[in-house]
């Protein structure tokens, strides 16, 4: 009996390999897309290691994904071909996102009545688009034409997450309505995808002298640097170090909600620019050594500088003058 014949809503999979906590906060606007173009499908996603979609971002999922199947191992080895499918149910729709043939071939062993997937130009899917397609470089548009193959239609891009209440009235309490506020993330998984601090500081300065208000997003990983930060910008604020916040101190939720209290942003490739871009407020991102085709976060109104465009990789090869300039563009369009 198709999947959805049966009592109860229809079901629909998506397949993922996992998702590190950029890959999740990049997946958000696909998740609530999801969600919008099949609102009466339960939807499970399975993954083969784990997903900070079902940790991290867990509060953000409510109403979105009905259950995880996460660090299952489907995926985890080519001889997992080989052997019995560990998970039994049949599902409506099997949505695939990721691009592993072999992968794949696993995925479409889940019971389904449809099965699409991008994977080799979709030549494994039972839908297809239209003869001429050609893949998108940026993840987000990948997912999105997933969806518009599965679904029918395509989705509108909705990037501004909603924001709970009580968070919008903690952010409003530390950033009140008056001043303008520039947010300022000089943080990145990695140090070579920092801007150099001093560029930041001077990024800052600029933004006072233009009667604005700095606010550094520091994570745990940026501590070290508040002192040299507080020394060379005393008007900056720091509001995830304030003393008096609830714990958790650095929820995604909270930095949404400062960011959304700010008339732009700026970041360096890092989760935090994700966030910013799940605000949707200007922003503008700093890339050396990363690609800003395949990841730049999506925002109504966005700016990008790459240190090639200066000669290199290196992220100090990003002037700091470029980056304020960039910046008054964005607040002034």
């Amino acid at each position: 009996m198709p999947a959805t014949d049966r009592a109860g809503p229809p079901s629909l999979a998506v397949f993922t390999h996992g998702e590190l906590i950029g890959d999740a906060l990049i997946k958000i606007p696909f998740v609530r897309a999801l969600r919008g173009l099949f609102p009466d499908h339960r939807i499970t996603w399975i993954t083969t290691e784990g997903t900070h979609l079902a940790t991290t971002l867990r509060p953000m999922m409510d109403g979105l994904i009905d259950e995880f199947r996460a660090d299952t191992g489907i995926g985890r080895n080519p001889l997992g071909l080989l052997k019995p499918m560990p998970i039994k149910d049949r599902f409506s729709l099997v949505l695939d996102t990721q691009a592993l043939p072999w992968r794949t071939l696993l995925a479409r062993r889940l019971k389904h009545d449809l099965f699409v997937s991008a994977c080799a130009g979709y030549r494994l899917s039972d839908r297809r688009p239209p003869p001429g397609y050609k893949e998108p470089r940026h993840v987000l548009d990948r997912l999105f034409d997933l969806l518009e193959v599965a679904g029918g239609r395509r989705p509108p891009l909705d990037m501004a997450v909603p924001i709970p209440a009580e968070a919008e009235a903690e952010a409003r309490a530390v950033l009140p309505d008056g001043p303008g506020y520039i947010a300022i993330a000089p943080g990145a998984g990695k140090r070579v995808k920092c801007w150099p601090l001093d560029r930041f500081v001077e990024l800052a300065r600029a933004q006072v002298a233009d009667g604005r208000v700095p606010v550094f997003i520091l994570g745990p990983a940026e501590l070290d640097w508040l002192p040299e930060l507080r020394a060379a910008v005393p008007q900056a604020l720091f509001p995830l170090q304030d003393a008096e916040l609830a714990e958790p101190r650095y929820s995604p939720l909270r930095t949404i909600a400062l960011t959304r209290r700010c008339a732009a942003a700026v970041a360096n490739d890092s989760g935090t620019s994700h966030l910013f871009g799940l605000a949707d407020v200007p922003l503008l991102t700093l890339y050396g050594p990363t690609t800003a085709e395949k990841l730049r976060p999506k925002v109504t109104r966005g700016a990008v500088l790459t240190a090639s465009t200066f000669g290199g990789r290196e992220m100090e090869r990003i002037p700091a003058d470029a980056a304020i300039k960039e910046v008054e563009a964005l607040i002034g369009s």
